[in-house]
């Protein structure tokens, strides 16, 4: 008899949930590299940046329902560990003379230098993490405000390996579009192999009700830790990327706006769901880069008396965008659904049926 396919089964729907993003993701990759210009695809590239940063913040926040405000910290220790370990050695005898030696003399390529990457979030975000898991919902928001804050300081302050406030510089240019677009679809795949296994589905019962789980034997606090840091690693790994696409970089990029913003589109295309972190940064990234557009072409520009200025228009575009859609829909652009349950749902309703009518299911064992 031919094997038959479960639908239903956790392997299945991770195939399917990752192939139904990376394909669009990856014609848009290829649309942009073949038909438009360095500026659309610097675009881009900023695009699948935030996309891998974003896909790591729900890791955590969508299935813990525990908002992180400390996350884009993360993204700055990658962005220098990656730059210490990538970095040539005659660069590091000129801007950070007194660099220790075995760092000083150490030039990894990026692959090897994303794997420090991971070792090292991985222990601070362990660090952070150990005494976080053990606090409430509302305790760890606050908390991890706290990382974000923390780790700024200690950028700035450790200044004889990251140049403190000053510009650290000469940071190989390794984050092409198609480093990029390979990151984000690895980071989709991961976030959904995590969304579809046991550890995954325990935590999110635990989101709706903590109580129920912990008396189903649910150990919630290991399994918040094991999402803080895997969500820690690939938003370190996207801070690796962006340092790698911007070349020179300061603390302050690490801070308060960049969280701001990845957490909009977070909370825009929805926290429950790997396809709302997608659809939120599409969205959010397409609307600031058009609102970057209009402030640029409005600079400078005088009819009559009036010297027109759409100063910060970027960021009322993104306090609207928020506020339109927490107001119409709660739970974001995507709902609690995944893309790939919502087209799934729909093929299999009955012809001529109404959306949200689903086929009869017989109860005769197939009989």
């Amino acid at each position: 008899m031919p094997r038959v396919v479960d639908l239903d089964s956790p392997w299945w729907r991770t195939v399917v949930g990752t192939a139904t993003l990376a394909v669009p993701l990856v014609a848009l990759a290829l649309l942009v590299s073949l038909f438009m210009g360095a500026t659309e695809q610097q675009v881009a590239v900023n695009f699948f940046i935030s996309l891998v940063a974003v896909v790591g913040f729900g890791i955590y926040s969508g299935n813990s329902g525990i908002m992180s405000f400390g996350h884009v910290a993360f993204m700055g220790i990658g962005a220098y560990v990656s730059a210490l370990l990538t970095m040539p050695p005659s660069l590091k005898a000129t801007a950070l003379p007194n660099l220790a030696p075995f760092i000083a003399q150490a030039q990894l390529p990026f692959i090897a230098g994303l794997v420090g990457v991971v070792v090292i979030v991985a222990l601070v975000a362990l660090a952070f993490g150990i005494p976080f898991a053990r606090l409430s919902v509302e305790s760890t928001s606050v908390a991890s405000f706290a990382v974000l804050l923390i780790v700024y300081v200690v950028l700035v302050a450790s200044a004889d390996v990251t140049r403190g406030s000053q510009t650290f510089y000469g940071v190989p240019a390794d984050a092409s579009l198609s480093v990029v677009v390979i990151a984000a679809i690895v980071a989709i795949l991961v976030a959904r192999v995590f969304r579809e296994s046991i550890p995954g589905l325990r935590l999110r019962a635990s989101r709706e009700d903590e109580l129920a789980s912990r008396s189903m034997g649910v150990n919630v606090a290991w399994l918040r830790l094991g999402s803080w840091v895997l969500s820690a690693v690939v938003a370190g790994l996207a801070g690796a990327l962006l340092g790698a696409n911007l070349t020179a970089f300061s603390p302050k990029q690490f801070y308060f706006t960049l969280q701001f913003t990845l957490l909009a589109m977070l909370v825009v295309g929805g926290t429950s769901t790997v396809s709302g972190a997608v659809g939120g940064t599409f969205l959010v990234s397409l609307l600031l880069e058009a609102a970057r557009r209009v402030e640029a072409a409005l600079y400078g520009v005088t009819i009559g008396p009036v010297h027109l200025q759409a100063f910060g228009l970027q960021t009322l575009t993104l306090g609207l965008v928020i506020l339109v859609v927490m107001y119409r829909l709660r739970d974001g652009l995507f709902g609690l659904r995944e893309l790939d349950e919502v087209l799934l749902s729909w093929w299999h309703r009955p012809r001529g049926a109404p959306p949200g009518v689903q086929p009869a299911v017989s109860n005769d064992g197939g009989e």
